[in-house]
């Protein structure tokens, strides 16, 4: 029965994820390190992973790419040290499960959360920069190598970064249901039993201009996670295959945009590329991918604590 409910998956993940911006941690991996940084109780941990996935959900809005207000309320700009995402859990209110949602949320932002160690500084790798990033590196010769040698003029050295970045992210979701079998149902799980006070929740923090588009960002984000959890649950070489054909499209869609339409890459080759980065961008991380997740558990405990982040 396993193969028929991969193949539906992989196709309603084709249709939901279009061209996005790299995500730093893949969901999966957002969802595990909730889940040792908050609190037993399943109702409020489930909030707390959801909210800890769903800074991300501006990320599926491609007309909304780069724009800076966006980056503040959810991950925050390390340049300026813009922390507007702290507003979620300053407005969150101590009934129900605000605080355990705006207590995720926060925990993922690129200035001392989730996101600044994969993006700006790993805590275990030794190199400069954050954990994906490295990886992404180490991922695009390789990548570079098995691209057909049409398409090499037209694939810059940003745009194969940016394709890295995406495949190391799968990759590492992948790994880390090695050490969570259940991941996968978690996530889907939380994106169910979400507070309905999430959207209003970050709509207060944002202002009442941006009330229309966090309704609608949010609606379709928690269903894409609920797709994508369901895909990790199908084990490891079916999640391969459907995460696959999830950056296949992301690959065509992105290339084509990079390039301005020269280049269509079809489907089917998308396919093997993405197949192909994902084992080797697997084989690159999971001697080492745990390490640092959990060295990045143990930094964003500590950092939610010294910024009053308690609960």
């Amino acid at each position: 029965m396993k193969k028929p409910i991969v193949l539906c998956l992989s196709f309603f993940l084709l249709l939901v994820w279009a061209v996005v911006p790299a995500f730093s941690w893949g969901s999966a991996t957002h969802a595990f390190i909730a889940g040792k940084i908050g609190k037993f109780f399943p109702l409020m941990n489930a909030n707390e992973r959801y909210g800890i996935m769903a800074a991300d959900i501006f990320n599926y809005v491609l007309s909304t790419y780069g724009d800076p207000t966006i980056k503040a309320y959810t991950h925050g700009i390390i340049q300026t040290g813009d922390d507007s995402f702290m507003k979620v859990w300053q407005l969150a209110k101590w009934w129900g499960y605000e605080k355990s949602l705006g207590f995720g949320y926060v925990a993922h932002n690129e200035l001392w959360g989730c996101d600044f160690t994969a993006h700006i500084q790993a805590r275990t790798t030794g190199q400069a920069e954050g954990y994906v990033i490295t990886k992404a590196r180490a991922l695009m010769p390789y990548l570079r190598a098995a691209l057909p040698p049409e398409l090499n003029p037209y694939v810059t050295d940003d745009v194969l970064l940016e394709l890295c970045h995406n495949l190391v992210e799968s990759a590492g979701d992948i790994i880390l249901t090695r050490a969570d079998r259940q991941i996968g149902e978690k996530i889907v799980s939380c994106a169910i039993l979400r507070s309905n006070d999430f959207p209003g929740l970050v709509a207060r923090a944002m202002g009442p201009s941006w009330k229309d588009a966090v309704f609608a960002a949010e609606k379709e984000f928690r269903k894409t996670m609920i797709l994508y959890g369901a895909a990790l649950t199908q084990g490891e070489e079916a999640a391969i295959k459907a995460l696959s054909e999830q950056m296949a499209q992301i690959g065509v869609e992105f290339i084509k945009m990079a390039t301005g339409g020269l280049v269509v890459l079809p489907l089917d080759q998308a396919k093997q590329l993405a197949e192909f980065g994902i084992r080797t961008a697997i084989s690159l991380c999971e001697n080492d991918y745990m390490t640092e997740v959990n060295a990045t558990t143990r930094f964003v405990k500590a950092n939610l604590a010294a910024h009053g982040v308690r609960y």
